[in-house]
């Protein structure tokens, strides 16, 4: 091996190790389409999963945020004043929790990657 060709392996090499610490993802919009009547929930729409972060729930009239609680690559849990939300993200199966009336929603998920 010459001089000449460890130093563009020496590149190539540095060249790999930076690119695949570049995020590859920059942009996720994770969407449940309910259209359920039940508490009002037509949609609820996840930006950002992180626990802190807000979910947006489109309904019927009125739009609501709800406050992440937990959240894993299975589930996540939320919650707004009156209302606590479980998506199981894997079968996208939503139940909502008001007091003691309990819905289970089957809605269609949706992901948007960029």
């Amino acid at each position: 091996m010459t001089q000449e060709n460890i130093t563009q392996i020496t590149i190539l090499f540095f060249c790999s190790v930076i690119l695949t610490g570049c995020p590859t993802e920059r942009f996720r919009h994770e969407k449940y389409n309910c259209n359920s009547s039940a508490f009002g929930i037509a949609e609820i729409i996840l930006n950002d999963t992180g626990i802190g972060d807000q979910a947006t729930i489109i309904g019927y009239g009125s739009d609501r945020k709800a406050k992440i609680q937990s959240s894993s690559k299975k589930s996540i849990t939320m919650a707004t004043d009156e209302l606590k939300i479980d998506i199981d993200r894997d079968s996208a199966i939503v139940t909502v929790k008001r007091k003691n009336r309990i819905a289970v929603l089957s809605c269609a998920k949706s992901v948007f990657k960029m």
